[in-house]
């Protein structure tokens, strides 16, 4: 873990369990690569996943979210944000995994506001087989209630890791992948 991502975290980690008493259940292996997808029902999100993360890791990200002011585009690539823009954030996110990095990625594409987890993108299950890499799931539970009910604990912030699921068995044919991509899907939902 280099220096920034050391001190962003011991920081970061330590003012969120303070103000939200933050419940963790489980974590990822410290080493080899892994793909990390998630539930998205708030901005908070990816914040909550890098800092209980416990790794270095890398977050494909709309290109929109880079234009939003330069403040923000620089905080987001100082902590590993790459812009999905047609297949560049794909090959360098292949690129990634292949030296043995973590790339999370939320597979619904957006959040939900429906109250309910949206379809998997079929991109993530592609990536696992493609490369033979494991995914790991993972469920962040009340980060959508306002930041007052998270602090006085009205709802607790949690997030769950389940165990590496391999795409081994499946295929790159287009069934394989959208079949992997709804055990994906419900591998995560499993965590609520």
């Amino acid at each position: 873990m280099g220096i920034t991502w050391f001190v962003t975290w011991v920081f970061a980690f330590s003012l969120l369990k303070f103000l939200t008493g933050i419940e963790i259940h489980g974590s990822i292996p410290k080493q080899g690569a892994y793909i990390v997808v998630c539930n998205h029902v708030s901005f908070l999100d990816p914040l909550v996943v890098g800092i209980t993360i416990c790794r270095e890791v890398h977050f494909l990200a709309k290109l929109p979210l880079f234009q939003l002011s330069g403040f923000f585009t620089w905080l987001m690539r100082s902590y590993h944000a790459i812009p999905v823009t047609k297949m560049q954030g794909l090959r360098t996110a292949i690129r990634l995994l292949r030296r043995g990095e973590v790339v999370v990625l939320f597979p619904e594409g957006t959040r939900s506001r429906i109250g309910e987890m949206l379809p998997f993108n079929p991109g993530v299950s592609y990536l696992a087989i493609h490369l033979g890499i494991p995914v790991i799931p993972v469920y962040v539970a009340h980060s959508d209630k306002k930041c007052i009910s998270l602090i006085l604990r009205i709802n607790q912030l949690k997030v769950r890791y389940g165990t590496p699921v391999s795409p081994a068995g499946y295929t790159s044919e287009r069934e394989d992948i959208e079949r992997f991509a709804a055990k994906l899907k419900e591998e995560v939902l499993k965590l609520r």
